[in-house]
């Protein structure tokens, strides 16, 4: 039934065009004759393995070579793979068909076809591939527009999360917490603190409407971000940054930031559980990854930061974020994307 229920549109037009088909072989003045019941089931038969058949080399193609990615690949192969098919499929039910009514040899088939016939198969599956694959691209291209603005309004969604959860009060209580034991304490890191607190907001503000930052800026802002963490939970906490770049590599902003902001987050950070972050190159990647000791009382989360940098990447690129999380140990990769600088 479910078979029936997807195709059942591509039946109703085979049933449709045998009829249409049968009339220019057979005449109504017969229509309950042997000839006209035998022309009309050749007819489907035709059709049937016309439409349906196309259609699942059509979409077995499609989930192959994506229309939205390799556009020009997929038509290419596409007109190609259906003309191939439709011309086998209609020599096939010919021999068949042949043989079962005329006891025709493959040979005679061949012979009676002829040259013209072909012509004419040439033409109708050269049609019908045509029209499928008009049909397939103008459906994927809607469905990839649709899927772009939805990306779209998530990134948006992302930035704006980001640059909140940096202005919150709870991460601005805590900031101010400790440059006031600073100020009396350590007057030059005080100082030192505040430029670094008045770095990083520039960066938040600079970049929340950038898609892409040049990957050097992130490591910058991320190392002021660190600077500020280490300042708070002091020897309890180790930011272990190994990173360069060169001038073509670039990041989603504030990804980094994210990824450690979140360890700091949900994990003890004491003097009998000290947290380790290291975030480092590997291969065209950047790997974070923490020890994994769970708050007890975790702190209120939407859990959607992750989440959207996933998403804000699948927009991007092809490459792919990956979350590893074990017993003891949680790492994220993150992909370096790169400029067209030629």
């Amino acid at each position: 039934m479910n078979w029936l229920r997807e195709n059942y549109k591509a039946l109703l037009l085979s049933f449709l065009g045998a009829l249409i088909g049968n009339y220019f072989f057979t005449n109504f003045t017969s229509v309950f004759s042997k000839i006209f019941f035998v022309g009309f089931f050749w007819n489907w038969l035709i059709w049937i393995t016309q439409w349906l058949g196309n259609g699942y080399v059509a979409d077995f193609l499609s989930g192959k070579i994506p229309w939205v990615k390799k556009p020009l690949l997929r038509a290419i192969t596409g007109v190609v793979s259906l003309v191939v098919y439709s011309i086998f499929a209609f020599i096939v039910v010919q021999v068949a068909m042949n043989y079962l009514v005329n006891g025709a040899s493959v040979s005679q088939t061949f012979e009676w076809l002829g040259i013209n016939n072909l012509k004419f198969v040439l033409i109708i599956s050269g049609s019908i591939a045509t029209l499928l694959h008009l049909v397939e691209f103008f459906k994927y291209w809607k469905e990839s527009q649709i899927e772009a603005e939805r990306l779209k309004a998530e990134m948006k969604t992302y930035q704006y999360d980001a640059l909140r959860n940096q202005i919150n009060p709870h991460f601005l209580f805590n900031s101010f917490s400790v440059l006031s034991e600073l100020v009396y304490e350590d007057q030059e890191l005080a100082v030192k603190f505040i430029r670094q607190l008045s770095d990083i907001y520039r960066y938040v503000l600079d970049s929340k409407e950038l898609e892409l930052v040049p990957l050097n800026d992130e490591i910058d802002f991320i190392k002021k971000f660190g600077f500020l963490l280490q300042t708070r939970f002091e020897d309890n906490l180790e930011i272990d940054i190994q990173l360069e770049a060169s001038k073509d590599e670039l990041i989603v902003p504030m990804s980094l930031q994210l990824l450690l902001e979140n360890a700091v987050k949900h994990n003890e950070i004491s003097t009998e559980f000290p947290l380790k972050v290291e975030i480092h190159k590997k291969g065209d990647s950047i790997l974070v990854k923490n020890g994994l000791k769970k708050k007890m009382n975790p702190e209120s989360s939407t859990k959607t930061g992750l989440q959207n940098i996933i998403k804000r990447y699948k927009y991007l690129s092809e490459k792919q974020v990956t979350v590893e999380e074990t017993d003891n140990l949680f790492s994220v990769e993150v992909p370096i994307l790169k400029s067209d600088l030629s």
